[in-house]
């Protein structure tokens, strides 16, 4: 997802507000402004509040956590279970179990997802090459 800069001119009550809210929330005054837009925003859905406050951490993040963090994926004991599961699926009702299993799998499989795609966000924000990533995943 790319992101665009916009100046807003607020009353300087709104930004106190804010600014108080902010800090109760031991958030950014942009990181609040921006998650009320998309809130107010239709379609456009909120991550839950302690997944928006880990992506926000990966600013502090060293180039090299970012590197680890932009190319995890599950184990492959995780993604063959979870290939096993998706099988049985398509031929038979998974027991209760077999299901929550599967949900934990693919909960952790979204997490990773989400949180190497922040890790490439930040990394090019900081301009570094991406190339080598894009080379891993190719092959």
């Amino acid at each position: 997802m790319t992101e665009t800069t916009v100046v807003v001119t607020l009353p300087s009550e709104t930004v106190e507000q804010l600014e108080r809210f902010a800090q109760q929330q031991k958030r950014s005054v942009s990181e609040l402004v921006r998650d009320l837009v998309v809130q107010e925003v239709p379609g456009l859905p909120l991550l839950p509040h302690n997944v928006e406050q880990e992506l926000a951490a990966f600013d502090y993040l060293s180039d090299e956590s970012l590197w680890l963090l932009a190319q995890t994926v599950l184990s492959p004991e995780q993604q063959e279970e979870l290939a096993t599961l998706n099988e049985l699926a398509q031929r038979r009702s998974l027991t209760e179990d077999e299901a929550k299993r599967q949900q934990a799998l693919v909960d952790a499989y979204d997490r990773a997802l989400v949180r190497r795609a922040q890790a490439v966000s930040t990394l090019k924000e900081r301009g570094r090459e991406l190339t080598p990533l894009l080379n891993n995943h190719s092959q």
